[in-house]
């Protein structure tokens, strides 16, 4: 399960780094986006943010990713373009990201939305698998995965939707010594608005700690809710 937790990673937390607007974008939506984002005053104080944001623009094609491992991968509709920013957690704390995903139009956000909640019933409940490798080392990992509606981020009377990933994997030393095992926790909690023509997805991802708490997540929730004021303010 090695190559699921960079998966995971990659799919929790937005993608960072600072471009510029390329000729195949659409330059009025990307100057509208980069003023749109949550700043750090949108971002609770117990969610320990540093100050200054990364934020990425870049174009899409294919399907999103919701879930998944090796074996198994649920996904929707992804869009034309997505945005992203991403503020890190100070020393060891998590970050906290926000993506727009911007589709050709309201009709196409909202039928990716609809994909996406359907996708988060299959993403739903426990599941585990080991695998053995070559050097007799053994990788354990098991997963509990739960979703549920956001009543707090309500748009248009369509109320959010979130994803809760607790995983941890642990892998047994090799037969001859090189390699000494260990274990990998982790706990992801995303967040799933749709507003007009973009789905926002608000997430927090820790590689450190499971079972993320209330008060993290209620926190999550309200820079949700901050996401959706700042894109349509």
């Amino acid at each position: 399960m090695r190559k699921f937790a960079a998966i995971a990673a990659a799919s929790a937390v937005a993608a960072i780094g600072l471009a510029a607007p390329a000729q195949a974008y659409d330059r009025e939506m990307y100057a509208y986006a980069a003023g749109h984002m949550i700043s750090h005053s949108d971002i609770p104080a117990s969610l320990n943010a540093k100050k200054g944001a990364n934020f990425n623009a870049s174009p899409m094609s294919g399907k999103s990713f919701l879930c998944g491992d090796e074996n198994t991968r649920v996904e929707f509709a992804g869009g034309q373009m997505q945005f992203n920013v991403n503020y890190n957690g100070k020393k060891d704390s998590a970050g906290i990201g926000v993506s727009v995903t911007q589709y050709a139009s309201a009709t196409q956000a909202i039928k990716a939305f609809n994909e996406l909640k359907a996708g988060l019933k299959k993403c739903e409940g426990p599941a585990s698998g080991q695998q053995t490798f070559a050097d007799g080392s053994t990788d354990t990992w098991s997963r509990l995965n739960t979703s549920g509606s956001v009543p707090l981020v309500t748009v248009a009377g369509v109320a959010s939707v979130f994803l809760n990933e607790n995983y941890e994997d642990v892998t047994s030393g090799s037969a001859d010594g090189t390699y000494d095992g260990g274990t990998y926790s982790s706990d992801s909690y995303s967040v799933y608005t749709l507003v007009n023509d973009v789905i926002i997805n608000t997430s927090r991802y820790t590689g450190s700690e499971l079972n993320m708490s209330t008060r993290e997540r209620r926190a999550v929730n309200q820079v949700a809710f901050n996401a959706v004021t700042r894109w349509l303010g």
